[in-house]
């Protein structure tokens, strides 16, 4: 783009071009452009041009050239500045809705619960700003170089239209006399090819041609009859390039000075005044020497048109180029979110797939790229960092094992997702270097995550809360085979059907007895007794109860088995053998927290669109899903909950305890082969899943791997159950304790929580365990 720097012809001296006290407005609207936005209210000063035809007459009056020139190349010919000139207007008034400046790409914002910022988004980095937010010496350097007597013409400068005429004609270097409104329009249709993907345009905007000149000439008097001098300053000033993908003078004070426009001082106004002409010469990280006498060039006019003294000039031509530079990248996607990455990429993920923010994907895109909405998620920085500390140091990122650690809060009764973390660092470059990967392990593959994985007894309470919805009782005893025992299939109903075949089920650790209640079923976590259970049961009714809380497979899409999206129906899914996501188990486990409230989890707050309109995220609805003709849903969690307490008090988890002696619930969960291990526990206030294992299709037993220098026997009170401890004691710091409600205490076998000890409860051994 070129500027006008050099004294107009015919001025005798330097003086100010801006508008003044003694230089009335015109009484006319500001901003009458449909959807235009008024960065300021001042209105075009006496003695510019006020009206389309007025343009014409200034443009006409100004020279026998330039009206020549003009009427050369396509404008109807104008001998006077009278009815010639009204004839024209109609002409000129095709002045196209592109215009808008809300149309123009910014920045998006991705926070914090808190409001702070985790990252952003933006395919050209740009923050718009009225003119008043940016500090008057940045106008001043901009004028002074670009359009000297910008306050003076009606869009096209008569003078510098001359003077180029002539300049070119005498062979000197090349002018093209435009003026900032020119500009401005050029900026904006160049923003509507590069929109429209349009090479052929970008091609002719760039490339010199009379008819474009003409065309932009045309439509900059157009425009000054549509906004105002300082409207068109500035949006002149939030659409210009300078350099780094920077557009705008805010993005760009931003980037380049870490400070807003607002705080711009002369030394900097005018380094990036300079900029303008050729953002990509003179940038002044990859040209520090061109930037710096581009810049002085800007001082030396701002000097000439008195807009700064000698001494003004002096002082910020002596500062280096390098001493005014504080480069600050604005952040561009999640990989700048750190620890929080995998979450930020869950959180686009959802944005990408609510119609709140687009009618289709390509609409989602645009809104998150170019579209400046800024969007409140539910991560909570604390516990985040809790989070985070707690998956490295149980598994370091950088560990030769491999082996993966993830933990992933939900917030009881609302479903909002207060942390989420995993040992790995964010990236989505191709790399084979340990510790990196895209995939975030926490969520379905939908939403950025993997297949999922096998949750073995973290499964269980699927199926006991079956068992109590059914009116069965936790005193109530099954057979528990010592070790191992294989079930006819027969033994087993799907829907009402008998199945085939036969099933081998065994324990995993210790023995049981021949018998035991399902409370110590469930606390010992021992699995002949659940395969027991299930017998008692439907297995779709097991499988109704798990979907009603959200259970449903990682990844349909990629297993033949559950591409209807639904669970499987066989004996070992009682075991947890359908691969899933923690945020799954989080989630449910959830709704025993809450009193039986399940809330789909979610990870956004709320949002607003650019112009501060509430864009609502979709939510799904909480519902009560335990609850039948016979009991409700409180009923049913709060006696899933009080079984599940036992854990800590004398089941598998027992040595692991409650964080900080909290009222807590939990299970442990382990495969075949100790390949994944589990935690998911609450207390009343937070729910969380604790998972290590294998995050590829390995099939090595954690047993037989080296964890941090340690190999050892692996459970899910080895690893997961501490981890989850560890960071639950953190994320409730400051909380008061809280009780769970009361279990309905004939689903407990009992008539009130005093007419026995349950430590009678059956004539079992009490020392038998089964699977962590």
């Amino acid at each position: 783009m070129a500027g006008d720097s050099s004294s107009p012809s015919g001025a005798t001296g330097p003086r100010d071009t801006r508008p003044t006290d003694d230089h009335p407005t015109e009484d006319r609207p500001v901003g009458r452009r449909r959807g235009s936005i008024a960065f300021a209210a001042a209105r075009r000063p006496a003695g510019s041009a006020g009206s389309v035809g007025a343009g014409l007459a200034t443009l006409v009056g100004g020279g026998v050239v330039a009206g020549l020139l003009v009427a050369g190349l396509a404008v109807p010919v104008v001998a006077t500045a009278g009815a010639g000139a009204d004839a024209a207007v109609e002409t000129f008034e095709d002045l196209p809705t592109q215009l808008d400046p809300s149309a123009l790409p910014i920045r998006s914002t991705i926070r914090y619960a808190d409001g702070t910022p985790m990252t952003g988004f933006y395919s050209e980095n740009r923050v718009l700003v009225p003119l008043d937010a940016v500090a008057p010496v940045m106008r001043d350097a901009v004028i002074a170089i670009e359009d000297s007597r910008f306050y003076e013409h009606g869009g096209a400068d008569p003078r510098g239209i001359t003077r180029a005429f002539f300049n070119n004609l005498a062979g000197r270097a090349t002018q093209g006399a435009s003026t900032l409104t020119q500009q401005w329009i050029k900026n904006v249709l160049l923003q509507q090819a590069r929109e429209a993907d349009d090479q052929e345009a970008i091609d002719a905007l760039t490339s010199p041609n009379e008819a474009r000149k003409v065309r932009e000439i045309r439509l900059a008097i157009a425009a000054e009859e549509d906004y105002s001098k300082d409207e068109i300053l500035g949006n002149y000033l939030n659409i210009a390039l300078f350099g780094a993908n920077t557009y705008g003078v805010e993005a760009a004070s931003e980037y380049y000075f870490s400070k807003p426009a607002s705080e711009l001082e002369l030394v900097d106004a005018a380094l990036l005044a300079g900029m303008i002409q050729n953002p990509s010469l003179y940038e002044p990280t990859q040209n520090p020497e061109g930037a710096q006498e581009r810049r002085d060039v800007v001082l030396a006019r701002m000097l000439e048109l008195g807009k700064i003294d000698q001494a003004q000039h002096d002082a910020a031509e002596a500062v280096p180029v390098g001493d005014q530079l504080r480069i600050n990248p604005p952040d561009n996607g999640c990989s700048p979110a750190g620890a929080s990455a995998y979450f930020c990429d869950y959180a686009v993920h959802t944005i990408l797939q609510d119609p709140a923010f687009g009618e289709d994907r390509d609409a989602r895109v645009r809104a998150l790229y170019r579209g400046g909405i800024d969007v409140t998620t539910t991560l909570q920085p604390p516990r985040q960092k809790e989070a985070w500390d707690a998956v490295r140091d149980t598994v370091p990122v950088d560990d030769r094992s491999q082996v993966g650690a993830t933990i992933v809060s939900v917030e009881p009764g609302t479903g909002k997702v207060r942390a989420m973390a995993q040992n790995r660092i964010y990236t989505t470059a191709p790399t084979d270097e340990r510790g990196y990967t895209n995939i975030n392990y926490n969520v379905d593959q939908s939403l950025g995550g993997g297949r999922g994985f096998q949750p073995g007894s973290n499964w269980k309470p699927f199926t006991l809360a079956t068992w109590l919805k059914e009116g069965k009782t936790l005193r109530e005893t099954v057979a528990a085979a010592p070790v191992e025992k294989t079930f006819p299939a027969s033994d087993f109903r799907a829907c009402g059907n008998r199945l085939v075949d036969s099933w081998d089920v065994r324990n995993s650790e210790g023995s049981g007895t021949g018998r035991m209640s399902v409370l110590q079923a469930t606390y010992d976590s021992v699995n002949t007794a659940y395969a027991s259970m299930a017998t008692e049961l439907d297995l779709c009714d097991i499988r109704a109860t798990a979907e009603s809380l959200g259970a449903h497979p990682a990844s349909p899409e990629s297993v033949p088995a559950y591409q209807d999206g639904r669970l499987g129906v066989n004996p070992a899914n009682v075991l947890g053998s359908d691969p899933v996501a923690p945020l799954t188990m989080a989630a449910a486990f959830a709704t025993y927290a809450s009193g039986g409230t399940y809330c789909p989890p979610r990870p956004l707050e709320n949002a607003v669109d650019r112009d501060g309109q509430p864009i609502q995220p979709t939510v799904g609805s909480c519902t009560q899903p335990l609850g039948n003709d016979d009991y409700t849903s409180e009923e049913i969690a709060n006696t899933v909950t009080y079984a599940l307490e036992n854990v800590f008090t004398r089941g598998t988890a027992e040595r692991v305890g409650t964080p900080d002696g909290r009222p807590a619930a939990g299970k442990t969960g382990t495969t075949n082969k100790m390949v994944q291990t589990w935690f998911s526990g609450y207390t009343p206030q937070l729910a969380t899943t604790a998972w290590v294992g294998h995050p590829d299709e390995s099939g090595t037993s954690l047993s037989d791997e080296t964890i941090d220098g340690v190999k050892r026997d692996v459970y899910g009170s080895t690893y997961a159950a501490p981890m989850w401890r560890d960071y639950m004691e953190e994320a409730l710091d400051g909380l008061p304790e809280e009780d769970f409600g009361p279990p309905d205490w004939s689903l407990v076998g009992q008539s009130t929580s005093t007419s026995g000890s349950d430590d009678d409860e059956d004539s079992s051994d009490s020392s038998s365990q089964g699977q962590d």
